[in-house]
Parts: structure tokens; sequence; C-alpha cells
């Protein structure tokens, strides 16, 4: 549904131009002058512009027209483009009209110089102005207040007014993201990664004699018919795979160049949990959203289908890189479950999400982090500055090894394939024999 924005409640009047003024004075001082002191000449020389002054005040528009702005698409991905429009209603008498849009981070128009105009015709009630629009980077924007202008003829007399402001929505546009590994942890029977024992479902598992209660379709009648008793063919259960998702928003390395530049920390976290979280719906999988660091940003509940990734793209729209520095801190008691699969984006630049992965990993939970890191940050010229960055590189090589160590999977993100050796030595592990006590 387009975005209307509601009309100003002061409505602005016409108002005469300093050349009307202007034109209108020498008219009339030209025709006293040409009166007290008998010049003919000067007469003749104020009659086009007394007339066309007469013209205009005649032909003046009766009132203040009506001005309604709206986005054709107030909900896109980045990189995507979207129109805005503003109609202008009680036209009658409008010669020319346009429209003036100030600059807006990351908000690219068409034309460039932000500036469209039209004509309008005597005898048209309504007119039209439009504005290509391009946003090149996620989040949530404002299109700003656009000056309207018009003008009647012989540009006499000039309305203004200015629109209210309107919301963008940019959707992060996720990376290329694919796996073909599959993870064998959970016990729900709804998606399509393969469950570690025998059930409905669709990967084959074998052939084995019939028993009480196989269904008369899954009777495999070729064997069968060879060994003389009736064959079944048995399969591994369908099953769904819980994964969270948890975006550090904490801190924001790097600067962002949009959609066509470079990628800033919290732009490859948003965008990598975006790719993934558009994996494992279309596979049936649930998904939830943790974003720590932002205060803007919501938990989303586990869920599966279409209109859950919407939600999650959505509320990563609205993450915002360190309005809230506590983080971690406030919202570490959140636990995932055992049987699911964590997946942390941080650039790993402080020790809590690293914490937070070792205590779950410790709990039993499959956690692997995901280095969002840029490979160039900074290029600042200042020695002590690149110094005290290198050592701390140093120290973050260090306890990415210490985590490492004590089961935690850190691994950089490079689209399809990144977490692939991850997921299947979680396969393994969850197909290994276990102890159990008696």
């Amino acid at each position: 549904m387009m975005g209307i924005a509601p009309r100003l409640s002061v409505r602005p009047i016409w108002r005469p131009t300093a050349s009307h003024i202007r034109a209108s004075l020498t008219a009339v001082v030209l025709a006293l002058v040409a009166v007290l002191a008998r010049r003919a000449d000067l007469l003749v020389l104020a009659s086009p512009v007394a007339i066309i002054g007469a013209w205009s005040m005649v032909t003046r528009p009766p009132g203040p027209p009506e001005v309604t702005a709206r986005l054709a698409d107030p909900a896109l991905r980045e990189g995507e483009a979207t129109t805005w429009r503003a109609t202008v209603t009680d036209a009658g008498g409008i010669d020319t009209l346009v429209a003036v849009m100030p600059h807006a981070s990351w908000i690219v128009a068409r034309p460039v110089s932000r500036v469209v105009s039209t004509h309008v015709d005597a005898d048209a009630d309504t007119a039209d102005l439009a504005l290509a629009l391009r946003s090149t980077r996620w989040g949530r924007h404002e299109v700003p207040h656009v000056t309207i202008v018009a003008s009647s003829a012989w540009g006499a007399f000039v309305w203004s007014d200015r629109t209210s402001v309107l919301s963008l929505i940019s959707l992060p546009l996720p990376n290329t993201f694919d796996s073909s590994a599959a993870i064998r942890r959970t016990s729900g029977l709804v998606g399509l990664d393969r469950s570690s024992r025998a059930g409905d479902g669709t990967d084959f598992a074998g052939i084995r004699a019939f028993q009480s209660g196989d269904r008369m379709r899954r009777i495999n009648w070729p064997r069968s018919m060879r060994a003389g008793s009736l064959h079944v063919t048995s399969t591994w259960a369908d099953q769904d795979t819980l994964v969270v998702l948890e975006v550090d928003a904490t801190d924001d390395i790097g600067i962002s160049g949009g959609v066509d530049g470079r990628a800033s920390s919290l732009d490859s976290a948003v965008r990598a949990a975006g790719a993934i979280a558009e994996h494992h719906v279309q596979r049936g999988d649930r998904v939830t959203l943790r974003v720590f660091g932002s205060s803007s940003a919501r938990t989303v509940p586990a869920a599966s289908g279409r209109n859950q990734l919407r939600r999650i793209l959505d509320e990563l729209s609205g993450v915002r890189g360190g309005s809230d520095p506590s983080g971690f801190r406030t919202r570490g008691h959140l636990l995932a479950p055992a049987d699911s699969l964590l997946i942390l984006f941080s650039p790993l630049v402080s020790v809590a999400p690293l914490d937070r992965a070792v205590a779950l990993a410790r709990r039993g939970v499959a956690v692997v982090v995901v280095d969002t890191l840029p490979e160039h940050v900074t290029d600042d010229e200042d020695p002590l500055t690149t110094l005290a960055w290198r050592i701390r590189l140093l120290e973050r090589n260090r306890e990415v090894r210490r985590a490492e160590e004590l089961g935690v999977a850190v691994v950089a993100w490079r689209g399809p394939g990144s977490l692939d050796q991850f997921l299947r030595d979680v396969s393994r592990r969850a197909s290994a024999p276990r102890m159990a006590t008696r």
C-alpha cells in the first residue's frame, strides 16, 4: 500500500512576485508622467506593461491548491528504486509547477539536481510531479520535505508549500548463500533436513520386511516378488531446524559505502543474517532473530514461512549500530535450546560476543561465530592509532584461538558455502555414539 503524507494544516496563499510589483509600479509611474508631461510616447511605452499587469490580475488563481505526496513503494530492497509523486489539485490558473527536494542520506534522486518541473494546461484541474528515488543502503530512511512552487501566467503570482516527511523502509539485500550440508539435531518433522531416525520422509533409507502398521503405498513390489514376502521401502524422517540468528550491533567498524561500495561490519552482519534467514526459511526451518547493541531492535520469535522472512528483514532494517552500548550485558540471559543452531554475527572487537558463544557451547548448543570485520578498516595516518589497532588485532586473534579451543567455530563470511564445514561437523557429532548414565 502506498504511503500518503498528510497535508500541512496551514495553507499558504498566492503572493505577487517582485517582478509583477515592479511592472505594475512602472506602468503607473509612466502613465502619471505621460499625463503630467503630456508625453504620448511614455504612454505608449507604459501600455504593454499595464496590459500584461491587468491580464495577470484577471487570470490570478482563485484559491490555493492542495498537494498530496506519496511514495509508489514505501518498502523496498536496498539498491532498488521507487518514485516520489506529488498530486496538485485545484490547479486552475497555475502555469508552471516546480518541486525541489533537498539532499537525504542514502537516497539518490534522478535527476541529480533533485528539481523537477511541469507545465500545467489552462483547462487542467490537477497536475502531477514525479521524482525517481533509489535507496543505496538498508535502513529506515526519511524522504525530506519537498518544496512545491507554483506560478501563474507571466510569473505574476507565486505559491509555495512543503510536503510532509515520508518514511522509506529499505530492507537489506541478502547476500547469496547456500549450503549443501544438512543438520540432524532437532526433533521437528516439517523441514527438509534428514533426521537421524526412520520415518515419513523423502530420503531413501533402505528396504526391510513388512511390519504391522506399515502403509500399503510403501510396499516395494519388485523386492517382494523376488523374496516371496512383503517388503517395504523405508525413509528417513524429514525434520526442521531451529536457527537462532544473533547480530552484534554494539559496534559498526569501517565506513559503509552503501550497496555499491565497501561494506562496514554492520553491513556484512545484516546482509549475511538476511541471506541465512532466507536460505533456512525456504527449507522450512524455524528461524528467530536477536539483536544486541541496538535499542530500536527487538527479538523476532521463532517461526517459519515467507512472512517470517519479511519480519526478520524488517527488523534488520531498523538496526542502529552502537545505540545501546550495554549490548550483551543487558540481554545476556537469553539462552537457546540445546538442539538449535546458533549463528552469531560480530566483528569481535570486544570479548563479550565470544564469551557468550563459549557459554552457550558449554551448554551443548551448536554455535558458530561469523566474523564480519572488514579487511580494510581504517586509513588513519596517525601512527599511534595504527599501532593501537594492530595491538587490538593481535589480542583479537588470541581470543579467537581460545574460543576455537573451547569448541566454538569462528568463520569468515564468504557467501555460499561459508558454513558448510561447520554444518558437516555438527551433523557428524549428532550421529556419533553418546555416553549415557544407567
